[in-house]
């Protein structure tokens, strides 16, 4: 295993000294995690680490991620660290799958100081920028704290879970339970401001994750430094859309492919409630694929700094698109949409994006709550400096008194089973009212309802 010490030894003292790399550290792991070749300095890493030639990669971390660029089939990249009782590493690692191989690149090698264990870790110096810092393992345990993280710890409490550390030392509320679940996710929040429970102190906690560990940032409050109702809402935001979202989307879109795959029985017959189930996955991952992209949008129209494009776009053209995007899922309940006719043009100025959103959002809803066989009608019309186009069903129609309640967040009205998110009106509101126009539901002369979206046309 691996190239002789002829080749490698002066990257081994490069990397021993924190200096970049001359050339990337290879290796080759199978998708049992069996480590078939490598460079002489990883060799050496994995036989301290209880390794031994062709057998088990004995570092998880790297274990882990070639297993998971196998099984994902995608490149990934990332900070890795490691450590033993001789050192504490920090490695850059590309990944690129190839087959049931994995070809790993370590493209940075630096040592770390020492990870303490102990009480005397209070005594490490905090980041830059930062009064204090608390450091956690892959188990989610305390290894390391400093500064004013540190006060009021006990030597019992490094090797802790984490989660229980922190309960024990802030007092309970909204912002420590979304620091604790970003914790649990593994994933960054801004500042959230926690007091102490032993001395009163008031603290900008910042969570975020470093390579396959999690750490909390601590600064100080002082009164005139405590975050704006602003700053907690772009944490909130950032919990999910920032972070959470994009590592969603490829996995669900896999799961959706293939289980389309298994249903439609493509590769060959399979029996016949296996194919359903495969459909029943696919359209559950659509259904979390749908709510990911919710909960996108909702971070993004609910940033204090949200804007929009101001498009020259037309209202007909944009109706006739949604009409043909979803006539296939409207004939699937024999429902027809009636879209407005070519010659129909109604210029508007707004996000042409945004407002063909708004729209598929609204016929889709009108499909959804239909009866089988009836008509969608998408109109036109202007009301001075506005255009309008307007959505209406043949369905139950909404009461008076209901339509305020419905564009809140998460209404559905006591609907349930139906594959809603409860976000699509209020997001869309949002956006009206973001391009300068207006969102709201009346009656429709087929006795449905009939939502209107309003937008500037000058």
């Amino acid at each position: 295993m691996g190239v002789g010490t002829n080749q490698f030894s002066g990257v081994w003292a490069a990397v021993s000294s924190g200096s970049p790399l001359s050339r990337p550290i290879f290796a080759e792991v199978d998708s049992e995690g069996r480590l078939l070749r490598a460079d002489d300095a990883l060799a050496r890493l994995n036989r301290r680490a209880g390794g031994v030639e062709g057998g088990m990669l004995a570092i998880p971390a790297l274990t882990s991620l070639a297993q998971l660029s196998i099984r994902l089939q995608m490149r990934l990249s990332r900070a890795v660290r490691v450590a033993d009782d001789a050192e504490h590493l920090e490695l850059w690692v590309e990944v690129e799958p190839a087959g049931l191989l994995a070809k790993l690149n370590i493209i940075s090698w630096q040592i770390l100081p020492p990870v303490g264990k102990s009480g005397a870790a209070a005594a490490e110096i905090a980041p830059a920028n930062h009064a204090g810092i608390m450091k956690f393992d892959q188990a989610s345990r305390l290894v390391r704290a400093s500064g004013v993280a540190g006060q009021g710890l006990a030597p019992a409490d490094f090797g802790r879970d984490g989660r229980e550390v922190v309960c024990d030392l802030f007092e309970r509320g909204d912002d420590l339970a979304l620091l604790l679940d970003a914790f649990a996710a593994r994933i960054g929040i801004s500042a959230r401001t926690l007091k102490r429970v032993f001395d009163g102190r008031m603290f900008a906690v910042t969570g975020e994750a470093v390579s396959e560990h999690y750490q909390f940032l601590f600064d100080i409050i002082v009164p005139s430094e405590a975050p704006t109702d602003n700053q907690r809402t772009e944490g909130a935001a950032a919990l999910f859309g920032k972070h959470l979202a994009p590592a969603l989307r490829q996995p669900l879109g896999r799961i959706i492919a293939n289980a389309e795959t298994i249903g439609s029985e493509l590769q060959g017959p399979i029996r016949e409630n296996y194919a359903l189930y495969a459909r029943d996955i696919a359209n559950a991952a659509r259904h979390l694929s749908a709510l990911v992209d919710d909960l996108g949008d909702l971070e993004a129209v609910e940033r204090p700094d949200f804007k929009t494009a101001r498009d020259h776009i037309e209202l007909g053209d944009v109706a006739r698109r949604v009409a043909g995007l979803l006539a296939l899922k409207a004939a699937d309940h024999s429902i027809r949409i009636q879209a407005p006719a070519e010659t129909e043009k109604t210029p508007a100025v707004a996000e042409f994006r945004r407002t063909l959103q708004i729209l598929l959002n609204l016929v889709n809803n009108a499909i959804r709550y239909s009866p089988d066989g009836t008509e969608i009608t998408v109109n036109l019309s202007t009301d001075g400096e506005f255009s309008l186009v307007s959505v209406s069903d043949q369905g139950a129609g909404i009461e008076p008194y209901d339509r305020e309640k419905i564009f809140e967040k998460f209404e559905r009205l006591g609907r349930s089973g139906d594959g809603g998110s409860g976000l699509g009106l209020y997001i869309s509101r949002r956006l009206a009212r973001a391009m300068g126009g207006e969102l709201f539901v009346s009656d429709a002369e087929s006795g449905g309802a009939k939502f209107t979206l309003r937008l500037p046309n000058s």
